[in-house]
């Protein structure tokens, strides 16, 4: 039983993430444990060229941050497509108004930005930027058909 204890001890590992010293000195956070491990042998990757880790949950803090501002970005460039697309008053006049073209200029807007962060983005904002990009264009499709007359 004591074995198993200092086990666990030695596995237990604290890493500082506070971004000021205590004399409110802006400092770097430790690396996160999977940078601190040792590139495996035969590799042959210089340091500093490592690949890139998988995107998972946001690890440091500089990653969520950033990853706030991404889902914000794209929040509200949907917004704004939204917007162009009726589906919502214009901010500024208050009116509801269709705007087809700068609808897809935004979704065209959020594709490049889908594309161009391919393998980059965690799951979460994978799937974010799929939905929205998914409902956006069912929504310019609705808009572009005919409207049927309904008979009785």
């Amino acid at each position: 039983m004591e074995k198993k204890d200092e086990k666990k001890r030695e596995d237990i590992r604290v890493i500082d993430r506070r971004m000021f010293t205590s004399d409110g000195q802006r400092r770097d956070p430790d690396l996160p444990f999977e940078e601190l491990l040792p590139a495996p042998h035969g590799v042959g990757a210089a340091p500093g060229t490592e690949a890139p880790r998988a995107a998972a949950a946001p690890g440091s803090r500089q990653d969520q941050v950033a990853s706030a501002h991404f889902v914000s970005l794209v929040r509200n460039l949907a917004a704004t497509a939204a917007a162009n697309l009726g589906e919502m008053p214009n901010p500024f006049t208050g009116q509801v108004e269709v705007d087809l073209d700068g609808a897809r200029q935004v979704i065209d807007l959020l594709q490049a930005l889908q594309m161009k962060t391919r393998g980059n983005l965690t799951a979460d904002e994978a799937r974010l930027l799929e939905s929205l990009l998914y409902d956006l264009k069912i929504a310019v499709v609705n808009l572009q058909k005919p409207k049927t007359s309904k008979k009785s």
